[in-house]
């Protein structure tokens, strides 16, 4: 009866597994309109924040895009309204 062959694995020098470095893309081209460049801008900041965080940001580039598509083209954008800004004399 022969014995099965065991080997050991080739290891390397480092002691742990090696994780390739994450390769971030270049920043966003300028897109010619504001809002969605300032939507754009917002993406610089994920790699240098932590994993956690990474998901508010998403969502923030997100509003802001949805907000650029509801703008009118040409015209500045409507600030968002707060539940305290008071209403135009009429509106109920």
């Amino acid at each position: 009866m022969t014995e099965p062959q065991h080997s050991e694995p080739q290891h390397s020098e480092h002691a742990g597994p090696e994780r390739a470095a994450v390769q971030w893309p270049d920043a966003a081209r300028p897109t010619g309109d504001p809002l969605v460049d300032s939507a754009l801008g917002l993406l610089g900041d994920v790699a240098d924040s932590p994993v956690p965080d990474h998901g508010e940001l998403y969502a923030a580039v997100h509003d802001a895009l949805l907000e650029a598509l509801d703008a009118e083209p040409g015209l500045p954008a409507v600030p968002k309204s707060t539940p305290s800004d008071p209403r135009p004399e009429g509106d109920s």
